[in-house]
C-alpha cells in the first residue's frame, strides 16, 4: 500500500464514522481559529491546532474531526542519518471534542488496523495505563486482545502529559493507550519464564523488536492539588480523545520494509541521489548510506518548511531550517562528492511525490527551488574556507575547542553551532559553550538595535477572552458593505476584567453583537471611528472613540476611549467607521494585490507574499526573491501597477468558494496562513486572483496613483517594498516639488535648469578632488620622519598631525619608496577619530612582519579595530586620547618581532 493510499483510506474510514475532514495546519503553528501559536517553533502534532477546542475556548465545526498533519520535530537532528530518525513526518489524527470516548475509539482503532489496512493481528499488542481498567477491558473483552498482549505501564509511558499525576502540570490530563507492531520474528522475542509478559515486552521494546504505530490519548481528568499540595484528579465534564498515528511507520510496516527510507515516501529521492552522485544506496550503516539518508530526509524537511513560508535565517525556526539545510549540504559535499549545488535537483522528486496531497508544494515549486539553490550557493562560498579554518582550530585544540573559535565559525563562516559540535564529535573534541555564549552576548551588546515588538493586545486578558469566547456568539461583521451599523454592547473589558459600564476618560475593549469595524487581520490594520448613543435611547449622549479593532477567534474587540457619557452593557449604540481612513486603507490593500501581480509578471512566478502591512498612509509588502530588485525592474513594476489603475478595472469579490475550487483557479494564498474549507477570493480580472478577507475598492481607478518609495532586503530570500497611493502620492509630489524649488534656490538657478547646475557642480567637484589628491601625495614631510633600528629592522612609528586615512596611506607609500626595507606604523587624529596605517616592505613580510596583525592590536588600544594584508593594513579607533599609548604598544610589538 502506497502512502497516498493510506492517507485516503484513513480519511475515508473516519468520515464513515461521522468525522469532518479538516486540512492540517501549516508548519508555522497556528490554531484552528487562525491565531498564531507561539508556544513552539513548529507544528509537531495533529492536536496542536485544536487546542482552543480541547480547552473549551471555542466551538469546533464538528465534535468529530479527522486530519493528516505534516509535522516537524527537531530534538534529534544530529541523529538523522540512522535508520529511524526524521525531522519531518506525517501524523494521522482523529479527534473527539466531548463526543465519543474509549468505548468507540478503541474498537475503531482495531477495525482500521486489522480490517481496513490488513495488519496481522497476531503481530499487534497494546499498552494501557496502570489502573485504566476501562481501556483494558475494552481491549480484552470487546476487541478480543489476549491478556498477555495487553501491558499496563506507568505514568511515564502511558499518561499525557508524561508523569502528570506526580509532577504536574495542573490542568487537563489523562491516560493513553498505545498500539505496537512486532517487527521481529517470534523466535527472536524474549522467552524467559521468570519474566511476566509485560517485563518481556519492555525488554523486547528496548531492543527494537516492537514499533509503536498508534496512540489514543484520553483526556478525562483535571489535575489539581489539595490544601496539602497533594495531587488530585477531578473528572472533566467533557471527555476528549486525541489520536495520533505515525503515517511513515505504518507505511513501513505495510510495505514490509526495515526502514522508512526504503518506502515509497523516499524511493524517488534516493533514486535521484543515486542518479546524480553515481553512488548506490545499499541500506547499510556505512558513512555513504548515512549521508544519503541525511540528504534525503533533510531535503524533504526543507521543501515542506519553505513551502509554508519559513526561510533560512539566524533566528527561530529560520535558524533551524538553515541548520538542516547546511547539514545536508555538508554531507552531500564532503561525503557524497557533490561539488556543485545539488539540493535544487533533489527537491522536485519530493514535490512530485507528495504534491498531490500537499498542493502548496506545486504552487510554490519555483520559490522552493530558488530558495534552496540560493542558500546552498551562499553556504558553499564559506564552507570550504570555514572547513579549512575549522581544521586549523581543531589542530590547535588539545581536547576542547575554544568558545571564541566556535563563535568565529558561526559568525564569520555561517557554521551553525550544531554543525561545529558534530565536526568536533567526529574528532572526540568538546566545545567551550560558555565561551561561545559570552562571545555571542558581547556581539549582541555591540550591535543591538532597537526592535519594536508589537504588544500583545490580549495581554492580561487571557481568562476573560476565553470566557467571552465561550459565552458570547461570534461578532457579525457588516463592514464589507456597510460602514455604519446599529449594534448592542454585549460585554466590556477594562483592565483585564469584565465590567458593566465605563465612563468619561476610561479606556476599554468593547464587544458588540455586530460591527462595521474591520478587525486587524492579514496585514490590514484595524478600523477606527466612533460609537455613539442612539437618539431614542438613554445613551444618546454617549460618545466613544474607536482607537483600534482586533479580534480573538470570532469575537471583535473595539479598543475605545470614552469622550462623553456612560457605556453600559445591553445598550443599543450607533457604530460608524472613519470612512476617509477606510478608503485610504482600501486603496493600499487593492494596490498591494496589484503590486504582487506586477512583481510576478516582472520577476517571475517564484514571487510570493511573505508578509504585509496595509495602513491608511502607506503599504508594506514583503515577498520572496533572492536578490535586490533593480531600478529598471522597479520602474517596470510601478508603471504596470499605474497602468492597471488607470485602466479602471473591476475588483470582483467571490465569497464562500470551496478551497479546492479556489486553488484550481490559481488563487494566490499567503504563506503559513490557515484557511477553512470555504474561502473569499478577490479578483482583478486578467491581473490578480488572491484569497483575502480584507476590504477593497470596487474599481482600480479609485486608488488614483501608486508610487514605490523603497526596496530593501529584510532577510535571506525576502525583499520589502514600501509604497503609497492616492492622497499620499499627492502629498509626496508636493513635498518633492518644494524640495526641487529649495535646491534650485541654493544653486542659484530655476527648477527647469537644476540638472545643468548639478552637472556643473559635479565637474567642479572632480577637479577639486584631483587637486586634493595631488596635495596629499606631495604633502607630509617624510624627510622629518627618521627610522629606528629594532632587532635589525628599520621602523618608522610616528604620529602625524590632522591627517585622514588617504593622507597616511600616501605618506606610508612614499616612505617605502624612500627606504628599501622598512616597517611603518603611522597614526593620526582628525575630527575626533583615530586613523592608523601600517606598511611592511616585501622582504620584511617574508621575515614575519605582518602589517595587518600589528595594526589590529594597536587599534584595540585606541578603542577600535581593523586589519588587512601582511604588507599593508589600515584601522580606526574611537578614543583619540589613547593614540600615544597605542603607538607605544606598536613599539612593544616591534620589540617582540625577531625578523
Amino acid at each position: 500500500m502506497l502512502a497516498r493510499e493510506l492517507r485516503s483510506k484513513y480519511i475515508t474510514f473516519f468520515q464513515s464514522k461521522g468525522h469532518l475532514h479538516l486540512p492540517g495546519s501549516p508548519l508555522t503553528p497556528v490554531d484552528a481559529l487562525g491565531v498564531p501559536d507561539n508556544s513552539t517553533l513548529f507544528t509537531s502534532a495533529g492536536m496542536q491546532q485544536f487546542k482552543p477546542y480541547f480547552i473549551g475556548a471555542a466551538t469546533p465545526p464538528s465534535t468529530r474531526v479527522v486530519t493528516v498533519q505534516k509535522c516537524v520535530r527537531t530534538g534529534d537532528i544530529d541523529s538523522v542519518g540512522d535508520f529511524s530518525h526524521c525531522t519531518f513526518f506525517e501524523m494521522l489524527g482523529n479527534f473527539s471534542f466531548g463526543d465519543y470516548f474509549k468505548a468507540e475509539v478503541i474498537p475503531w482503532t482495531w477495525e482500521f488496523l486489522t480490517k481496513e489496512i490488513g495488519l496481522d493481528r497476531e503481530r499487534l499488542c497494546v499498552t494501557v495505563y496502570l489502573d485504566d481498567d476501562e481501556a483494558y477491558d475494552i481491549w480484552n473483552k470487546v476487541v478480543g486482545m489476549p491478556n498477555d498482549r495487553i501491558h499496563r505501564l506507568g505514568e511515564d509511558k502511558n499518561y499525557w502529559p508524561a508523569n502528570a499525576i506526580s509532577e504536574g502540570p495542573n490542568g487537563p490530563c489523562g491516560p493513553c493507550s498505545e498500539i505496537f507492531y512486532r517487527t521481529a520474528p517470534m523466535e527472536e522475542l524474549t522467552n524467559d519464564p521468570n519474566l511476566t509478559p509485560t517485563e518481556q515486552f519492555k525488554k523486547d521494546d528496548a531492543a527494537g523488536r516492537w514499533l509503536e504505530i498508534w496512540n489514543n490519548v484520553f483526556t478525562q481528568f483535571n489535575r489539581g492539588e489539595d490544601e496539602n499540595g497533594a495531587p488530585t484528579l477531578t473528572p472533566l465534564p467533557r471527555k476528549n480523545n486525541d489520536t495520533g498515528a505515525g503515517l511513515d511507520r505504518i507505511v513501513m510496516v505495510l510495505q514490509g520494509k526495515n526502514s522508512v527510507f526504503e518506502t515509497d515516501l523516499f524511493a524517488p529521492t534516493l533514486a535521484k541521489i543515486e542518479e546524480i552522485s553515481g553512488l548506490r544506496y545499499e541500506g547499510s550503516a556505512s558513512q555513504k548510506d548515512f549521508a544519503i539518508r541525511v540528504v534525503a530526509e533533510h531535503t524533504r524537511s526543507m521543501v515542506f518548511c519553505i513551502a509554508d513560508g519559513i526561510l533560512p535565517s539566524n533566528e527561530g525556526r529560520g535558524y533551524v531550517l538553515r541548520r538542516i539545510m547546511r547539514r545536508a549540504i555538508r554531507f552531500g559535499k564532503t561525503v557524497l562528492g557533490f561539488e556543485v549545488p545539488f539540493i535544487d535537483k533533489l527537491a522536485p522528486s519530493i514535490i512530485e511525490n507528495m504534491g498531490d496531497f500537499y498542493p502548496e508544494l506545486n504552487e510554490r515549486k519555483d520559490h522552493i527551488l530558488r530558495t534552496v539553490h540560493a542558500e546552498e550557493v551562499r553556504f558553499r562560498h564559506t564552507l570550504d574556507k570555514g572547513m579549512q579554518i575549522a581544521e586549523e582550530m581543531l589542530a590547535n585544540s588539545e581536547d576542547t575547542l575554544r568558545g571564541e573559535d566556535v563563535f568565529t565559525l558561526y559568525d564569520t563562516y555561517g557554521f551553525p553551532v550544531e554543525l561545529t559540535r558534530e565536526i568536533c564529535a567526529e574528532r572526540n573534541i568538546s566545545m567551550d559553550m560558555k565561551g561561545f555564549e559570552d562571545a555571542m552576548q558581547a556581539q549582541r551588546e555591540r550591535s543591538r538595535e532597537a526592535t519594536g515588538i508589537d504588544k500583545d493586545v490580549f495581554r492580561d486578558m487571557g481568562d476573560v477572552i476565553s470566557e467571552v469566547q465561550r459565552s458570547l456568539p461570534p461578532t457579525i461583521f457588516h463592514g464589507y458593505h456597510d460602514t455604519v451599523t446599529d449594534s448592542v454592547i454585549l460585554a466590556i473589558i477594562k483592565d483585564g476584567e469584565l465590567v458593566d459600564f465605563i465612563r468619561s476618560g476610561d479606556n476599554a475593549d468593547l464587544i458588540m453583537d455586530r460591527t462595521p469595524f474591520y478587525a486587524e487581520s492579514g496585514g490590514q490594520v484595524g478600523d477606527t471611528g466612533w460609537i455613539t448613543g442612539i437618539d431614542s435611547d438613554v445613551t444618546c449622549q454617549l460618545k466613544l472613540e474607536v482607537l483600534d479593532t482586533r479580534k480573538a477567534g470570532g469575537v471583535y474587540l473595539h479598543r475605545v476611549r470614552v469622550h462623553e457619557g456612560e457605556a453600559v452593557t445591553d445598550r443599543r449604540v450607533h457604530a460608524q467607521v472613519d470612512f476617509k481612513q477606510r478608503r485610504d486603507i482600501m486603496r493600499n490593500h487593492t494596490s498591494t494585490h496589484l503590486l504582487q501581480a506586477a512583481l510576478r509578471h516582472t520577476l517571475g512566478a517564484h514571487v510570493h507574499q511573505k508578509g504585509s502591512m496595509v495602513a491608511p498612509d502607506r503599504l508594506r509588502f514583503d515577498f520572496t526573491h533572492t536578490q535586490p530588485v533593480t531600478e529598471t525592474e522597479l520602474e517596470r513594476v510601478e508603471d504596470m501597477v499605474n497602468k492597471w489603475i488607470l485602466e479602471d478595472r473591476d475588483v470582483e469579490i467571490h465569497t464562500d468558494v470551496p478551497l479546492d475550487q479556489a486553488r484550481a483557479k490559481g488563487a494566490m494564498a499567503l504563506f503559513g496562513e490557515k484557511y477553512g474549507d470555504r474561502v473569499r477570493m478577490v479578483e482583478i480580472p486578467e491581473c490578480s486572483l488572491e484569497l483575502c478577507g480584507g476590504t477593497h475598492l470596487s474599481r482600480t481607478s479609485q486608488a488614483v496613483l501608486f508610487k514605490i518609495l523603497s526596496e530593501t532586503g529584510v532577510a535571506a530570500g525576502v525583499r520589502r517594498i514600501e509604497a503609497i497611493t492616492g492622497e499620499s502620492v499627492y502629498r509626496y509630489l508636493k513635498t518633492k516639488e518644494g524640495t526641487i524649488r529649495t535646491i534650485a534656490h541654493t544653486l542659484k538657478t530655476n527648477p527647469r535648469d537644476i540638472e545643468i547646475a548639478v552637472d556643473k557642480m559635479v565637474a567642479q567637484k572632480s577637479v577639486l578632488e584631483k587637486q586634493l589628491r595631488q596635495m596629499r601625495e606631495t604633502g607630509g614631510d617624510e624627510d622629518s620622519l627618521n627610522t629606528e633600528d629594532i632587532h635589525g629592522v628599520k621602523w618608522i612609528i610616528a604620529q602625524i598631525p590632522n591627517a585622514d586615512q588617504p593622507t597616511l596611506a600616501a605618506l606610508a607609500n612614499r616612505l617605502a619608496k624612500k627606504h628599501a626595507s622598512v616597517a611603518v606604523l603611522l597614526g593620526s587624529v582628525q575630527d575626533g577619530k583615530v586613523f592608523l596605517t601600517a606598511l611592511a616592505t616585501q622582504d620584511l613580510v617574508q621575515k614575519g612582519v605582518h602589517a595587518g596583525t600589528i595594526v589590529r592590536e594597536v587599534a584595540k588600544v585606541a578603542g577600535g579595530g581593523g586589519g588587512g594584508r601582511p604588507d599593508f593594513a589600515q584601522a580606526g579607533g574611537k578614543t583619540p586620547e589613547r593614540l600615544e599609548e597605542a603607538l607605544k604598544v606598536a613599539r612593544e610589538l616591534a620589540e617582540k618581532i625577531n625578523a
